[in-house]
């Protein structure tokens, strides 16, 4: 397994990258931080 990081480019709404945003600054945590966990958090 590698560490490489990769950048993936996605196109959002001004509303969804807003959310998203917020949600990220409540939390305390970067957007990227964010999108991470609602992607592999095991819920």
């Amino acid at each position: 397994m590698t560490n490489k990081r990769e950048m993936v480019h996605v196109y959002l709404t001004l509303e969804e990258k807003e959310r998203i945003s917020e949600e990220a600054t409540k939390l305390g945590i970067s957007v990227s931080a964010y999108i991470k966990v609602m992607l592999f958090s095991e819920k």
